[in-house]
């Protein structure tokens, strides 16, 4: 790595880095204590810029938007994108960045999070405080500080998350004739009811009560095809232990009731 320039002050620190065409490379990292009311951008730089609030607080405006970060908030600017930061008056903002480039730079920072303004580990700022430390610094040791920070602002998808759901599913469809405790399937899996029902929610578009239900009206409507069952019988095979609650989910989601739903598709068939 060839530093081709840098500053030293008692308030920012800066390297800059000669790079060429490589799949994905650092260009510039750097520590500053800002002044208050301080205002920079970053615009018509062609790197992606990582920063990583230290101390403080300040405003990041892309748009008209104004969003307003602190301690432990990371904001991540694309190249020749326009952006306008400030530090806050009573509260100036100390932060760390690293930028980076090259052909898969794009890859990589999807892969990492698709948040604009990610939280971030210690890791990160110890990372670039570390390169930052080191006058010898290799090619190789920017990139691990790179991979270090993109780690420490990766988005959380645990794989256990994605098992969690798919096992839930596979459950309700497997045993929906059955009542379904949410809080207590969730206290099995070891994580709380809100965040058992928070993921599923985002997952499969509804509630898991939500998804239980669809799941008893698509079983009942295929008893309903096949006329060898009464309707009250249906409505508690399916799991419904009202008639009338039974009446009301199957109108509510397919728009007629269980009677006038057997009808026609007696009459199509």
């Amino acid at each position: 790595m060839i530093i081709s320039s840098r500053i030293n002050t008692p308030n920012i620190v800066v390297r800059y880095i000669d790079f060429t065409d490589l799949p994905i490379t650092v260009c510039e990292f750097g520590w500053e204590k800002t002044s208050p009311n301080h205002t920079w951008s970053p615009n018509g730089r062609p790197r992606y810029l990582i920063h990583l609030i230290k101390n403080g607080k300040c405003t990041v405006e892309r748009n008209g938007v104004i969003t307003h970060l602190s301690r432990g908030d990371c904001f991540i600017n694309h190249p020749d994108e326009p952006s306008v930061i400030k530090t806050d008056f009573a509260e100036p903002c100390e932060y760390y960045w690293i930028a980076f480039n090259g052909t898969h730079a794009k890859r990589i920072l999807q892969e990492t999070t698709k948040n604009l303004y990610p939280k971030f580990k210690e890791s990160g700022l110890v990372a670039i405080d570390n390169l930052l430390k080191n006058e010898n610094c290799d090619h190789i040791g920017s990139l691990n500080a790179l991979f270090s920070v993109l780690n420490s602002i990766k988005d959380e998808s645990k794989p256990e998350t994605i098992d969690f759901v798919k096992k839930a599913i596979i459950y309700i469809e497997n045993n929906y004739f059955e009542a379904f405790n949410v809080s207590k399937y969730a206290k099995q899996i070891g994580i709380s009811r809100a965040h058992f029902t928070t993921i599923f929610t985002k997952r499969v578009g509804m509630a898991p009560y939500d998804y239980l239900i669809k799941t008893r009206i698509e079983a009942s409507v295929r008893y309903l095809k096949e006329n060898k069952l009464s309707i009250s019988q249906i409505a508690y095979k399916v799991g419904f232990s009202s008639l009338d609650r039974f009446g009301k989910m199957f109108k509510k989601i397919t728009g007629k009731s269980p009677k006038k739903y057997r009808s026609s598709n007696l009459s199509i068939t």
